[in-house]
């Protein structure tokens, strides 16, 4: 062969492999946790409902899950809180905004469905609501929270909606309704517990109020 240096680099040129571009790493899914406004009504809304000038009241007291002012559709509106132990009764309380006492039920329970035989509860009208621990040692009653049934031309519009829907929790959202939309989201979480629409709906929800972003760190961790 004429050229053997010419061969010898052809060769070497054939017989190694040919370089792939470096493969990058696919990132993993970042989980944005979205927030939602709107959901209470409050001056303070950036406080949970059982913080008073921006400090937590004894750890003790039992966590009120709801907005410092929010709204409900219902006319029994279902009402959730925890406290530091599972068994320990306390007194629910509904008072109107001027501190009338209109229901009181003591329940070892963490939820109250305010009963259809109860004083009703009227559209337009704001009421506050809390729970009084049986046992003062637990640290108190937290503060009341108070809540609006909605009225007039909203009303009449999520009444529509919801005719129209499937999806309930959807409508309650959209139109900021706290207290109905976590009944919705339960509901259909207790059919189907990992209902991957219902947990993110649920789980952004909760995270859109100080009080309940607790409950919205459960509701992630069910997240695929």
């Amino acid at each position: 062969m004429k050229h053997p240096a010419t061969l010898a680099l052809f060769l070497v040129a054939l017989l190694t492999p040919f370089a792939l571009p470096a493969q990058t790493p696919t990132p993993h899914p970042v989980r944005v946790h979205a927030k939602l406004s709107g959901f209470d009504l409050s001056a303070k809304s950036g406080k949970s409902a059982n913080q008073i000038g921006g400090a937590s009241r004894d750890l003790g007291t039992p966590r009120i899950y709801a907005p410092a002012s929010g709204k409900a559709y219902s006319l029994t509106p279902t009402f959730f809180w925890s406290a530091p132990d599972g068994a320990t009764k306390v007194t629910f309380r509904l008072s109107t905004i001027n501190g009338i006492e209109m229901y009181e039920a003591t329940t070892s329970a963490t939820s109250l469905t305010y009963p259809a035989d109860a004083p009703a509860l009227k559209p337009g009208n704001t009421y506050r609501w809390t729970i009084i621990p049986e046992n003062d040692m637990l640290g108190g009653a937290p503060a009341p929270v108070t809540f609006v049934i909605v009225d007039g031309a909203e009303r009449t519009a999520i009444q529509s909606a919801l005719a129209s829907t499937t999806d309930p929790a959807s409508v309650y959202v959209q139109h900021r309704v706290w207290y109905d939309a976590v009944v919705a989201y339960n509901a259909v979480l207790a059919k189907d517990p990992a209902n991957q629409t219902a947990l993110l709906g649920r789980a952004t929800l909760y995270n859109s109020v100080s009080a309940t972003e607790s409950l919205a760190d459960a509701d992630w961790k069910l997240i695929h």
